[in-house]
């Protein structure tokens, strides 16, 4: 007896391949897409912090080059610097400029944790 395929089943699947590979394509499309959204919103990030960090280095040498008075409370010349997304460039410096004691990034926005979604807390 010989064993014939039906030209029905060849078509349905190469229907189904043809749909599995539309699928995957759609779906590489999208994940490109949020891959470079991600990109470009780091980039930005990077950006804005080397340019803090540039502003920073040219108060510095202004510091040592000219000389400023420090804060009456602390006896040390400090300096923030905007990043951006909630961020500052802190800068800390000796009463004579000479010395960098605090160089850091922190947040400058209160991070305030969102408690209206009910969530089990294990009791």
């Amino acid at each position: 007896m010989k064993s014939r395929m039906i030209p029905g089943i060849s078509s349905i699947i190469l229907i189904f391949l043809i749909l599995c590979l539309s699928v995957f394509s759609l779906l590489s499309i999208s994940d490109a897409k949020s891959a470079l959204s991600f990109a470009e919103r780091h980039a930005a990030s990077v950006q804005a912090y080397y340019e803090a960090d540039a502003a920073g280095q040219t108060f510095i040498r202004d510091c040592r080059k000219n000389g400023q008075n420090p804060d009456s409370a602390s006896g040390t010349i400090t300096h923030e610097i905007p990043i951006g997304s909630g961020q500052m460039l802190f800068i800390e410096l000796s009463a004579d400029g000479n010395s960098v004691l605090s160089y850091y990034v922190y947040n400058s926005s209160e991070y305030v944790i969102d408690s209206r979604i009910p969530v089990w807390t294990g009791n």
